[in-house]
Protein backbone atom coordinates (compact mmCIF):
# COMPACT_ATOMS: atom_id res chain seq x y z
CA UNK A 1 0.00 0.00 0.00
CA UNK A 2 2.77 2.48 0.55
CA UNK A 3 4.25 1.15 -2.64
CA UNK A 4 1.02 2.43 -4.42
CA UNK A 5 1.02 5.88 -2.46
CA UNK A 6 4.25 6.99 -3.23
CA UNK A 7 4.01 6.29 -6.90
CA UNK A 8 0.64 7.81 -6.94
CA UNK A 9 2.69 10.94 -5.07
CA UNK A 10 5.11 11.08 -8.01
CA UNK A 11 2.38 10.81 -10.58
CA UNK A 12 0.79 13.84 -8.93
CA UNK A 13 3.78 15.74 -8.91
CA UNK A 14 4.69 15.21 -12.43
CA UNK A 15 1.42 15.92 -13.76
CA UNK A 16 0.97 19.67 -11.75
CA UNK A 17 4.86 20.14 -12.73
CA UNK A 18 4.10 19.67 -16.74
CA UNK A 19 0.89 21.14 -16.31
CA UNK A 20 2.56 24.22 -14.93
CA UNK A 21 5.54 24.04 -17.81
CA UNK A 22 2.46 23.37 -20.16
CA UNK A 23 0.49 26.59 -19.16
CA UNK A 24 3.71 29.21 -19.00
CA UNK A 25 4.15 31.29 -22.27
CA UNK A 26 6.89 32.95 -22.89
CA UNK A 27 4.73 36.15 -24.38
CA UNK A 28 4.23 39.41 -22.47
CA UNK A 29 0.97 40.23 -23.80
CA UNK A 30 -2.13 41.18 -22.05
CA UNK A 31 -4.38 40.05 -24.43
CA UNK A 32 -5.80 36.46 -23.38
CA UNK A 33 -4.53 33.43 -24.87
CA UNK A 34 -6.75 31.10 -26.63
CA UNK A 35 -5.89 27.47 -27.16
CA UNK A 36 -7.48 25.08 -29.36
CA UNK A 37 -8.78 21.71 -28.19
CA UNK A 38 -6.27 19.71 -30.04
CA UNK A 39 -3.47 21.48 -28.62
CA UNK A 40 -5.63 20.93 -24.85
CA UNK A 41 -5.72 16.96 -25.92
CA UNK A 42 -2.27 17.12 -26.91
CA UNK A 43 -0.94 18.91 -23.99
CA UNK A 44 -3.34 15.78 -21.65
CA UNK A 45 -2.12 13.16 -23.30
CA UNK A 46 1.64 13.97 -23.04
CA UNK A 47 1.04 14.78 -19.17
CA UNK A 48 -0.73 11.13 -19.29
CA UNK A 49 2.13 9.88 -21.13
CA UNK A 50 4.61 11.01 -19.05
CA UNK A 51 2.91 10.05 -15.33
CA UNK A 52 2.36 6.67 -16.58
CA UNK A 53 6.03 6.31 -17.60
CA UNK A 54 7.32 7.99 -13.77
CA UNK A 55 4.86 5.16 -12.33
CA UNK A 56 6.07 2.13 -14.24
CA UNK A 57 9.68 3.95 -13.44
CA UNK A 58 9.12 4.07 -10.17
CA UNK A 59 7.03 0.67 -9.92
CA UNK A 60 9.72 -1.17 -11.73
CA UNK A 61 12.69 0.02 -9.28
CA UNK A 62 10.35 -0.80 -6.26
CA UNK A 63 10.46 -4.25 -7.20
CA UNK A 64 13.78 -4.88 -8.20
CA UNK A 65 14.81 -3.35 -5.10
CA UNK A 66 12.10 -6.36 -3.25
CA UNK A 67 13.71 -9.01 -5.37
CA UNK A 68 17.49 -7.35 -4.57
CA UNK A 69 16.88 -8.13 -0.75
CA UNK A 70 15.57 -11.42 -1.66
CA UNK A 71 18.28 -12.61 -3.35
CA UNK A 72 20.73 -11.55 -0.63
CA UNK A 73 18.86 -13.44 2.12
CA UNK A 74 18.69 -16.52 -0.47
CA UNK A 75 21.99 -15.77 -0.90
CA UNK A 76 23.16 -16.20 2.77
CA UNK A 77 20.71 -18.53 3.45
CA UNK A 78 18.48 -20.90 0.90
CA UNK A 79 15.52 -22.54 1.33
CA UNK A 80 16.33 -26.47 1.16
CA UNK A 81 14.24 -29.31 1.86
CA UNK A 82 15.67 -33.08 2.93
CA UNK A 83 14.93 -35.07 0.30
CA UNK A 84 11.81 -36.96 0.15
CA UNK A 85 10.54 -34.16 2.72
CA UNK A 86 8.54 -31.15 2.68
CA UNK A 87 9.10 -30.10 6.11
CA UNK A 88 10.34 -26.62 6.48
CA UNK A 89 13.26 -26.84 8.74
CA UNK A 90 14.11 -24.12 11.34
CA UNK A 91 16.93 -22.45 8.74
CA UNK A 92 14.42 -22.19 6.22
CA UNK A 93 12.01 -20.53 8.50
CA UNK A 94 14.30 -18.15 9.57
CA UNK A 95 15.23 -17.43 6.11
CA UNK A 96 11.88 -17.14 4.76
CA UNK A 97 11.08 -14.34 7.84
CA UNK A 98 14.12 -12.36 6.36
CA UNK A 99 12.11 -12.69 3.11
CA UNK A 100 8.99 -11.51 4.23
CA UNK A 101 10.17 -8.11 5.53
CA UNK A 102 11.17 -6.85 2.04
CA UNK A 103 7.70 -7.87 1.44
CA UNK A 104 5.74 -6.31 4.02
CA UNK A 105 4.31 -2.74 3.24
CA UNK A 106 4.01 -3.16 -0.08
CA UNK A 107 1.93 -5.11 -3.27
CA UNK A 108 4.72 -7.25 -4.66
CA UNK A 109 3.53 -10.30 -6.23
CA UNK A 110 6.10 -13.19 -5.63
CA UNK A 111 6.29 -16.65 -7.16
CA UNK A 112 7.23 -19.25 -5.32
CA UNK A 113 9.18 -22.15 -7.75
CA UNK A 114 9.64 -25.64 -6.01
CA UNK A 115 11.07 -29.06 -6.92
CA UNK A 116 11.35 -32.67 -5.84
CA UNK A 117 12.47 -35.92 -7.57
CA UNK A 118 11.22 -39.39 -7.12
CA UNK A 119 10.97 -42.29 -9.65
CA UNK A 120 7.25 -41.67 -9.71
CA UNK A 121 6.46 -38.57 -11.10
CA UNK A 122 3.59 -38.52 -9.09
CA UNK A 123 4.72 -38.79 -6.15
CA UNK A 124 7.53 -36.48 -7.19
CA UNK A 125 4.87 -33.42 -8.08
CA UNK A 126 2.91 -34.15 -5.06
CA UNK A 127 5.81 -33.57 -2.75
CA UNK A 128 6.82 -30.37 -4.99
CA UNK A 129 3.60 -29.10 -4.35
CA UNK A 130 3.93 -29.64 -0.32
CA UNK A 131 7.03 -27.94 -0.20
CA UNK A 132 5.62 -24.57 -1.87
CA UNK A 133 2.54 -24.78 -0.16
CA UNK A 134 4.38 -24.66 3.18
CA UNK A 135 6.69 -21.80 1.92
CA UNK A 136 3.61 -19.89 0.99
CA UNK A 137 1.99 -20.70 4.20
CA UNK A 138 4.86 -19.92 6.40
CA UNK A 139 4.66 -16.00 4.66
CA UNK A 140 1.14 -15.88 5.05
CA UNK A 141 2.10 -16.79 8.28
CA UNK A 142 4.35 -13.67 8.47
CA UNK A 143 1.80 -10.97 7.08
CA UNK A 144 2.46 -12.00 3.46
CA UNK A 145 -0.97 -11.85 1.67
CA UNK A 146 -1.93 -14.90 -0.16
CA UNK A 147 -3.37 -13.02 -2.99
CA UNK A 148 0.31 -12.22 -3.46
CA UNK A 149 1.91 -15.36 -3.76
CA UNK A 150 1.84 -17.96 -6.67
CA UNK A 151 3.48 -21.48 -6.18
CA UNK A 152 4.72 -23.05 -9.40
CA UNK A 153 6.02 -26.69 -8.65
CA UNK A 154 7.53 -29.20 -10.83
CA UNK A 155 8.87 -33.13 -10.78
CA UNK A 156 12.11 -34.28 -11.94
CA UNK A 157 13.65 -31.22 -13.21
CA UNK A 158 15.61 -31.71 -16.32
CA UNK A 159 17.55 -28.68 -15.70
CA UNK A 160 20.94 -29.73 -13.85
CA UNK A 161 21.02 -26.43 -12.75
CA UNK A 162 18.35 -26.55 -10.99
CA UNK A 163 18.62 -28.21 -7.50
CA UNK A 164 15.23 -30.42 -6.77
CA UNK A 165 15.60 -29.54 -2.93
CA UNK A 166 15.70 -25.93 -3.00
CA UNK A 167 13.39 -23.57 -3.49
CA UNK A 168 13.50 -19.95 -5.56
CA UNK A 169 11.30 -16.93 -5.24
CA UNK A 170 11.26 -14.36 -7.54
CA UNK A 171 9.06 -11.28 -7.47
CA UNK A 172 6.24 -11.18 -10.44
CA UNK A 173 6.14 -8.18 -12.69
CA UNK A 174 2.97 -6.51 -12.72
Amino acid sequence: MKLRSSICGIASIAMVALMTAACGSDDDSSAPATTSTTQTDAVRSSVAATASSVVSSVRDTAQQAVQDAINTVLAAAPITFDAGSSDLGAGAVATLKAVAVPLQGNDTEIQIETYAEDSNVVTAKSLAEARGDNIAAALEGDGIDKSRITVKSDANPSDPAVDADEATITVVNE
